[in-house]
């Protein structure tokens, strides 16, 4: 990566750090929202919304990947929990979309933790094996149980309202998956910075490092499962509530896999990075789909290799990744007790 390169991102993700540059983020996810008003067309509205569940699928997956150094290959299956749960809940419960979000943002937490529990003693290849196997199991379950409707899927949920108002437009999907996203980088941006984030980046560089230094690697691996699978539950009820129809084909591990690779093209651990990767994705996938739909995936791939031998961090590196490991050390040494926020991480209070 070029010093150039390096110091545009630096310069932005300072500026972001500080008081003027969040109220200039708010304003820019203002402007977002505003978008689709002067737009006049719902196919671009539509393209807009998979932008920001494609960049709310990014976020948190990165959690996973960037933040805790783990490894998940089979992300989307995390993403078809939310969305059968407001299938099923809707349908057969006959409960509302804002009833059914809770349920599959926890959902998928809980299959989360299930999942991580088993994979917290692998690393490397075996972990990767064991996230594809999670992956297509959940895969082959909604493809072939009743509850799911088979490989036809669920469809005729009813649409979302708030206040007596019905939300079926584009723009109003649009707005929910902007709204989340929003919610999701700020979030996960605040954790990032706490003791956990501090935790998780111990755990990234070095997981015998850590767990020597008394980090309970165990909590904060399935933490970090956790945490990353509740945000793909709740963008994948809002993907069927916009679709009104969830079947298997949307989880497959070419999307997990695709997901993968939105987090390394942004920049893994850099939530600006992620965000970006999403987008860059869809307008990739869209644009090209125009004239060869059949090669769409081919230039996506061409594109994420390119980067990684010119760009290896991403289109927008972490700052903080880079510089954390090396600087937490010397806060630690110059904490009160001389222990440090991160070897105290097992210990929530102050």
């Amino acid at each position: 990566m070029s010093p150039r390169g390096e110091a545009w991102t630096d310069r932005l993700t300072a500026f972001l750090g500080r008081p003027e540059g969040r109220w200039a983020a708010l304003a820019l996810a203002v402007v977002a929202a505003l978008v689709p008003l002067a737009l006049h067309n719902q196919f671009e509205t539509d393209i807009l919304t998979d932008m920001a569940l494609w960049a709310a699928i990014a976020l948190g997956l990165n959690v996973v990947i960037g933040f805790a150094g783990l490894l998940d290959l089979g992300y989307m299956a995390f993403y078809a929990f939310g969305g059968y749960a407001f299938g099923i809940l809707s349908t057969q419960a006959h409960w509302t979309f804002w009833e059914c979000l809770p349920v599959g943002a926890l959902l998928a937490a809980a299959f989360g933790g299930f999942f991580g529990f088993p994979t917290l003693r692998l690393r490397g290849d075996y972990l990767a094996v064991m996230t594809l196997g999670f992956g297509e199991i959940v895969y082959l379950a909604a493809n072939n149980l009743q509850i799911t409707g088979g490989p036809g899927g669920i469809f005729g949920m009813p649409l979302p309202a708030a206040f007596g108002v019905q939300l079926g437009s584009p723009v109003d999907y649009y707005w929910m998956a902007l709204a989340l996203v929003v919610l999701a980088a700020w979030v996960i941006g605040a954790v990032a910075r706490s003791r956990t984030g501090r935790a998780w980046a111990y755990l990234r560089e070095d997981e015998t490092a850590a767990q020597a230094m008394g980090i309970p690697v165990t909590r904060y691996k399935l933490l970090a499962y956790v945490f990353g699978a509740m945000w793909a539950g709740i963008a994948g009820a809002i993907f069927a509530a916009k679709q009104t129809i969830v079947t298997p084909d949307t989880f497959t591990f070419q999307q997990s896999f695709l997901a993968v690779a939105v987090v390394v093209l942004g920049g893994m651990g850099s939530l600006p990075g992620v965000v970006l990767g999403g987008v860059v994705y869809i307008l990739i996938d869209e644009y090209f789909q125009a004239y060869t739909a059949s090669y769409s995936g081919l230039i996506f791939a061409a594109l994420l290799l390119l980067f990684i031998l010119l760009r290896p961090g991403g289109i927008w590196p972490s700052r903080l990744r880079l510089s954390e490991v090396a600087g937490a050390p010397a806060r630690a040494r110059s904490a009160p007790g001389g222990t440090g926020d991160v070897a105290a991480a097992e210990d929530p209070t102050p």
